[in-house]
Order: C-alpha cells, then sequence, then structure tokens
C-alpha cells in the first residue's frame, strides 16, 4: 500500500459524513480533496527540502532556517499541504498505513486543508504547528529513545491528528466574547467537526478522547489567569515532570482534564502540542515573531501589535521558557533572544511594528 492509496481509501468518508455544524461546505471539501489527490505527488516532492529541518541532528541554525522556509511559504504563496507533511512523517517515523490511527492523521490533514483564510488562525498556521510537531517528536525521541519517555508509533499518530485538528474552523480571536470567557470553546468546535468523519474509521474511544483533551489544552486565552486549560496543563506537567507540588493539581485533574491523572504521558503529549502552536510566535526568531503578532492582532482587528505585546506573551503566558526538553533544545535560547530584542526596542522607544 502506498501513502497516495489512502486518498481512494478516505473518500467515502470525505463524501458520505453529513457535518451539521455549519463550518464545511461538502462542494468545497471534495474540491479540495480532489485538489490535494491530484498534486499528491509534486507537493509531497516539496517535502524533500525539508527533512534535514525536520529530522537532522543539527540544532545551531534551526531558527534561521525555519525563518527562512516560513518566509519563503509566505512568498510563493503556501507551504507544503498539511498532507504532504503527514506524509513525510508516516514515511520518516515508519507508521503503518493500516492502523486507523495513521489513517486519522492523513484524514485531518484534509480536513485541516478546507480553506480558511484567517489572518494567523488559517491554513499556513496549520501546517507550521504540524511542521513544528513534527520536528518536536524528532528531537524527543532523539533525546528519550530507548526509555519510556519515547513518544510510540500510536501517540505519533495521535499527535499528528491533533497538530492539524488543533484550530479547524477557526472563527478568529480567542474565547474571550464580550467579557466572557468559555474555556476550550474554540478548541472544542474542532473536534465537534473532526469527530463525525473520525468515527468512520473505527479508532478506539481512548484514542479520541484524547486528542480532544490535548487540543483543549492549547487554548491560552489572555487574561483566562488559571481557568485557561493550557495553564493548568502546564502546572500538572510541572507535578509530573519537575516534581513541583507546590500546588495542589489534583482538583485540576477534572472535567476535560481527567484523562491526565495518573497519565503523565498524555501531559507530555498536551505539552508537546501546546508548544508546536507557540513555536514561530515564540522560538524561531524574532522577525518571524514580529509578523506572527502582528497577523494575530490584526486579525482580531487591533493595529497596535509591538514589542510590549510581545513580552506580555512571552511573560505572562509562556513565563519566559519552553517546557519540554526537546522544545527547550530547538527554541529556548531563541526566546531569550526574543525577549531581549523586544527589550531594545522598547528602550528605543519603539511603541508599536508599524513604525520604525
Amino acid at each position: 500500500m502506498q501513502i497516495s492509496d489512502l486518498f481512494t481509501e478516505l473518500a467515502p468518508i470525505i463524501d458520505g459524513v453529513e457535518c451539521e455544524e455549519g463550518f464545511f461546505d461538502k462542494d468545497v471539501l471534495r474540491k479540495r480533496f480532489d485538489e490535494l489527490q491530484q498534486d499528491f505527488a509534486a507537493d509531497y516532492a516539496r517535502t524533500a527540502d525539508l527533512r534535514d529541518l525536520l529530522f537532522g541532528a543539527d540544532f545551531e541554525t534551526f531558527g534561521t532556517e525555519v525563518t527562512k522556509v516560513f518566509t519563503e511559504w509566505e512568498t510563493t504563496g503556501s507551504g507544503p499541504s498539511l498532507t504532504a507533511l503527514v506524509a513525510c512523517a508516516i514515511d520518516e517515523y515508519d507508521l503503518d498505513l493500516t492502523d486507523p490511527c495513521v489513517k486519522a492523521a492523513f484524514l485531518s490533514a484534509i480536513l485541516a486543508e478546507y480553506p480558511n483564510d484567517l489572518q494567523y488562525h488559517g491554513n499556513e498556521h496549520y501546517r507550521k504547528v504540524l511542521f513544528h510537531g513534527i520536528r518536536l517528536i524528532s528531537v524527543h525521541n532523539s533525546l528519550f529513545g530507548g526509555t519510556n519517555r519515547a513518544i510510540n508509533k500510536n501517540q505519533t499518530a495521535i499527535l499528528l491528528t491533533a497538530s492539524c485538528l488543533h484550530d479547524l474552523g477557526h472563527e478568529g480571536g480567542d474565547n474571550l466574547r464580550e467579557g466572557m470567557y468559555t474555556p476550550g470553546q474554540m478548541e472544542q468546535y474542532a473536534l465537534t467537526l473532526a469527530k463525525p468523519f473520525l468515527k468512520q474509521l473505527a479508532i478506539p474511544e481512548d484514542d479520541v478522547a484524547d486528542i480532544e483533551t490535548i487540543v483543549f489544552c492549547t487554548d491560552i486565552t489572555f487574561f483566562a489567569g488559571d481557568n485557561s486549560p493550557c495553564v493548568r496543563m502546564k502546572k500538572i506537567y510541572k507535578h509530573y515532570f519537575w516534581d513541583d507540588d507546590r500546588e495542589d493539581v489534583s482538583m485540576m485533574m477534572m472535567g476535560k482534564l481527567r484523562r491526565y491523572e495518573d497519565n503523565p504521558r498524555l501531559v507530555l503529549m498536551a505539552m508537546l502540542l501546546h508548544e508546536a502552536d507557540v513555536a514561530t510566535s515564540a522560538g524561531v526568531s524574532y522577525e518571524q515573531t514580529v509578523k506572527e503578532t502582528i497577523n494575530i492582532m490584526e486579525e482580531r482587528g487591533v493595529t497596535t501589535a509591538g514589542p510590549r505585546t510581545v513580552l506580555a506573551f512571552l511573560r505572562e503566558q509562556l513565563g519566559e521558557t519552553m517546557f519540554t526538553e526537546a522544545a527547550k533544545q530547538l527554541y529556548g535560547q531563541i526566546m531569550a533572544n526574543v525577549i531581549k530584542q523586544a527589550e531594545q526596542d522598547m528602550e528605543r522607544g519603539r511603541a508599536t511594528y508599524y513604525e520604525e
């Protein structure tokens, strides 16, 4: 079986599932499916130039090289499709094409290629997050291969699926609406859209629940404080992996986060997904951080993006650090440099990125 054969196998699901949530137009989805299938060979060939960045052992120039790649994507109009990137990971990690969870990753890539032209939370963001997710799995397993902390093939497929789906159907902004905050509202919407399709693959219910939980924890809404699923997940991570017991996290492992109880591996996967989600904004280069900050603020109708915005995000939301060892290796020093450059911009009086 070839990876491209998955298109033929998944076509009846694309055509047969009726989604009542209002985001998908069946004709548009089928048209995009046909485009992805037709262009797959050429699109997959584009990933050849990315393999060293995704799977290589050199971290020293990672941020510089990724900035070049993402700038090229902007210039040419798009990076390789999500289906091509997932196929690249399937090939590199030798995943079983008959495994329902591997099929789910490819199906999720198709769904996430449904046109979404939001300035920040659109298709290009999904491709960047998947790119970082693949790289983080590679680095993590280079550090912990052969130990019980390695990410296995099933967990890899789950992370690929979650990376594709995490912002599916995003409407822009965050989960704060007219002063009211609903934790994980848009993240849950992404799974509401995807579940009818995933159910056709007979994926184990536990795997679907794991995907839902880690996607839920990509909600990092400003001003949500301890109500933020991401903030709670980080505290649980520190409990499991840093032996940090300054807070009683038992009460945090309720509701959708109950799956983290006695399940540090799932918390690790959630953290890797979160770090893939924020990596382009926080750990690639100051140049890329500026672009991403402008895009997310303009998507909200605000044109005041500046170094103060960046510092608030990196300090108040991210605590000036990555958490996993893989992310520290890839993004840690770059994040410190981004903070330093934002501080320098502040010191010289630069209020917004719309002024020199």
